[in-house]
């Protein structure tokens, strides 16, 4: 029976499927679960019932082809697995609050194809990232790193900041992430990159948190307050830099490898880390094949 968040990737897989009609009969029997069920696992392991997440991803999807191709609404309808154009607007202004002709003609062609790309793999993993795994199939051997130094430009991002018990960090990055990426479609912004978790402080229980998308070009105003986003960036400069492959709840092994190496290097630590998913759980199944790359800033 599937009641694990890996188990449930398959069913989540499904519904983030523009090709496939995913409905609850077909994601409970993926699982091994029965519809009622799957209904209230899937919704506690994703932050949002099976029927929402399949229609926001879709019509995300559709969003990212009005913004970085030509396409006509109708075609941007059948490729995310509407039936008709009607029922895509419908979707489409019930989650941006306009229809999708007068959404793209105020903003515009703004994502070139590999932006699009990054776009839509953003979109259909938002609430899976940094989620812990508990099968005992998965190794906790000690993990070893490649710890290299690098000097990056600084990049704009948008942002939800929380304080957060660190068990819970999965759930609410599920709950920022799409807000966040969400508020960025909106605005006609045009994501440069996989999202980031910042860490600003951090103690045995507990850790304050940046969670965000970053951008091609900042943003020119701030936020709303309503909408709890902020701008900002991710600095530029030297920074210390490592891929973790494997399950986020291993993720502790790189930074502590990484303040190792900075306390036996000349260097210091001189901001706050980040870490960025670079791999669609959706896509990539098994968690020891996650990637997620990790920095600290350093003089």
């Amino acid at each position: 029976m599937a009641t694990e968040f890996v188990d449930l990737l398959p069913a989540i897989a499904a519904l983030a499927d523009p090709t496939r009609q995913a409905d609850l009969g077909e994601v409970a029997a993926l699982i091994g679960l029965s519809p009622s069920r799957a209904q209230r696992v899937v919704s506690a392991a994703i932050g949002e019932s099976p029927k929402h997440y399949r229609q926001r991803t879709r019509v995300e999807l559709g969003a990212v082809l009005l913004l970085s191709t030509d396409c006509r609404i109708v075609d941007a309808a059948f490729a995310t697995g509407f039936e008709n154009h009607e029922t895509f607007t419908r979707a489409f202004v019930a989650h941006f609050g306009e229809t999708p002709s007068a959404w793209r003609k105020a903003r515009g062609r703004i994502l070139s194809s590999e932006h699009a790309r990054i776009a839509v793999s953003t979109s259909r993993c938002l609430t899976l990232y940094n989620r812990p795994t508990t099968h005992n199939h998965i190794a906790r051997n000690l993990m070893t790193y490649d710890i290299s130094t690098q000097t990056i430009d600084a990049t704009p991002i948008v942002y939800q900041s929380r304080r957060v018990d660190r068990a819970e960090v999965g759930a609410v990055l599920a709950e920022c992430l799409p807000a966040v990426f969400g508020y960025v479609m909106g605005q006609g912004l045009a994501p440069a990159g996989h999202p980031f978790v910042r860490y600003t402080s951090m103690s045995s229980a507990f850790v304050e948190l940046d969670a965000g998308v970053p951008l091609v070009e900042a943003a020119s105003e701030d936020p709303p307050a309503d909408t709890g986003m902020a701008r900002g960036e991710l600095v530029g400069g030297l920074v210390a830099t490592t891929i973790h492959k494997g399950p986020y709840d291993q993720l502790g092994q790189a930074y502590e490898a990484m303040e190792r190496w900075i306390d036996a290097s000349e260097h210091s630590v001189t901001g706050s880390p980040w870490e960025i998913y670079l791999t669609d759980p959706g896509e990539v199944p098994n968690p020891a094949d996650w990637l997620t790359e990790v920095f600290f800033p350093i003089a």
